[in-house]
């Protein structure tokens, strides 16, 4: 008897051993299946936590951003989430940064800045970057407008203090019905900053 009970031990083991959930590099494209876990094996998504900080007059950007590991879509992945202020001509015209304190269990729907897309090298727009130098390419969905945006990431130095450059431009609008009044302004304006990290 003791025999068959070790017999069925084993097999339970070796099939729960076999039912893993794969894991793949978040550069990957998402088609494994449910479930799968689009992991940052190579630390890609690393150095961008922080609080960044543009100036210039009376008009800021603030952003703060947070990698997240393992959040739960349809797949579990690492991606990068932040929030927002921003401050032109004296008037705040937009403030998100308080939702950074909500622990979401699915973070990219829920952030206004999300994503993980890895950038290599001078790919889409970045002629001066080294040939192997990453970046990370984001969206941003406005929180009072149906428009979405897209943020393009990359580290760098100011005066030895860590800082990033960021480029910002609206990508498109969320579906809207016929006859729906006209969306607001968007909250930030496109353009490229230069934020230090605070």
């Amino acid at each position: 008897m003791k025999k068959y009970i070790n017999c069925i031990v084993f097999l339970i083991v070796i099939t729960a051993c076999k039912a893993q959930t794969p894991v793949y590099n978040i550069t990957e494209p998402k088609e494994g299946p449910q479930g799968a876990y689009y992991k940052d094996i190579y630390g890609v998504l690393d150095g961008y936590d922080g609080t960044y900080l543009y100036t210039n007059g009376n008009t800021s950007l603030k952003f703060i951003l947070k990698k997240k590991v393992k959040s739960f879509r349809y797949y579990y992945e690492d991606l990068v989430v932040g929030e927002f202020q921003y401050i032109k001509n004296g008037v705040e015209r937009g403030n998100t940064l308080a939702n950074m304190a909500i622990n979401y269990t699915d973070e990219r729907p829920n952030h206004r800045i999300k994503g993980c897309r890895i950038i290599t090298g001078t790919e889409l727009g970045c002629p001066d970057c080294s040939p192997t130098e990453k970046r990370l390419r984001l969206s941003f969905v406005d929180n009072k407008s149906p428009n979405i945006a897209g943020i393009d990431i990359r580290k760098t130095t100011v005066n030895g203090m860590a800082a990033i450059k960021v480029k910002i431009w609206w990508d498109g609008f969320i579906t809207r019905k016929e006859g729906d009044p006209a969306p607001p302004p968007a909250s930030i304006s496109t353009g490229e900053y230069l934020m230090i990290k605070q």
